[in-house]
């Protein structure tokens, strides 16, 4: 036998200290890989503990200043339409996660769409979602906006519960969904109005016309919104 030799009844292999020495190498190698493969998962990944107290704090005082800001915002006759759009911009890009929304809005399409498709959605994406929100936010007479309850929601997001007022005094509910990026930064990933999910709405949408005129043609539509030539409000109504 090859590489073995044999004492009494039992035969021993004989193992080559070179082969030994370049296993143990190649081990340890990919050991290190995965370690490293995991760090990056976490680093890249890893959120707050969205159960403790301090952490739910964070979110329900991130909320409340994003909601003053923004009713701020909203009240202000003093501002030119230019300047509230401006604000209502910078307000977008500092709260919300908008990147994330942007790939869980076009959802499974993304693998469909070519590079140059996915350049020009996520470069679109941000630029359309103010030139809807605002237009409808304009419509709002939101005087004050209440916290009523936080609580964590699975792994790494916190739901924080509001209640929206208006100028007579009437209550709309309002639930933030909020997540700690590795940062340490609070995001908002969605809102629900009335149990109603904004990103699930706008995905629906995307996706009913994906299926027509697949991504370019999202792109296409997403540019006519910003440059004006449709408005959301005139296709949802057509649609």
């Amino acid at each position: 036998m090859k590489n073995a030799t044999a004492i009494g009844n039992k035969v021993f292999r004989v193992i080559d200290p070179n082969a030994a020495n370049i296993f143990r190498k190649a081990t340890i190698s990919f050991l290190m890989t995965i370690f490293l493969f995991a760090s990056q998962i976490v680093g890249n990944y890893a959120f707050a503990d969205n159960t403790d107290p301090a952490e739910q704090q964070k979110a329900r005082e991130f909320i409340e200043a994003f909601s003053e800001r923004a009713i701020g915002v909203l009240t202000n006759k003093d501002l030119t339409d230019e300047q509230q759009f401006g604000e209502y911009r910078s307000i977008l890009n500092d709260a919300f996660a908008v990147d994330y929304i942007a790939r869980i809005t076009l959802s499974r399409h993304r693998n469909k769409a070519t590079k140059e498709e996915l350049d020009e959605y996520f470069k679109l994406f941000p630029e359309f979602i103010l030139k809807v929100n605002s237009a409808r936010l304009k419509k709002l007479d939101t005087t004050r906006i209440e916290v009523d309850a936080v609580t964590p929601h699975a792994k790494s997001d916190i739901f924080i519960r509001t209640k929206a007022f208006n100028g007579d005094n009437r209550g709309l509910d309002v639930d933030w969904r909020v997540r700690t990026d590795k940062d340490g930064n609070v995001k908002i990933i969605d809102v629900k109005i009335e149990g109603i999910s904004l990103v699930a709405t706008q995905r629906d949408d995307f996706t009913s016309r994906i299926s027509s005129s697949g991504v370019s043609g999202l792109n296409q539509y997403m540019k006519d919104i910003i440059d004006g030539i449709v408005f959301a409000e005139e296709e949802n109504t057509a649609s």
